[in-house]
């Protein structure tokens, strides 16, 4: 099982970044992952990167039972209006 993720671009005055996860056939899922700060409310980086590997087995582990799904990114989700 082959998934990869890209990081949104954020700012160190963000508390949270989308994180999108792909599957080996190009579909997609997508999630809010928080930003830690240390003391000084700055970023911290190594705690960061292990909580994106964390959701990755994690998720990993869910896509596995099927607790998880991924969508088409060409897909619309968009319900017509009347």
């Amino acid at each position: 099982m082959d998934i990869t993720y890209t990081v949104a671009e954020y700012t160190t005055e963000d508390l949270s970044v989308e994180v999108t996860y792909t599957n080996e056939i190009g579909y997609v899922h997508k999630r809010m992952i928080n930003i830690p700060k240390d003391n000084e409310g700055n970023i911290d980086q190594t705690r960061f990167d292990q909580i994106l590997e964390d959701q990755l087995r994690g998720l990993k582990n869910k896509v596995s039972f099927g607790a998880v799904t991924f969508k088409d990114p060409n897909s619309s989700d968009d319900v017509p209006s009347d």
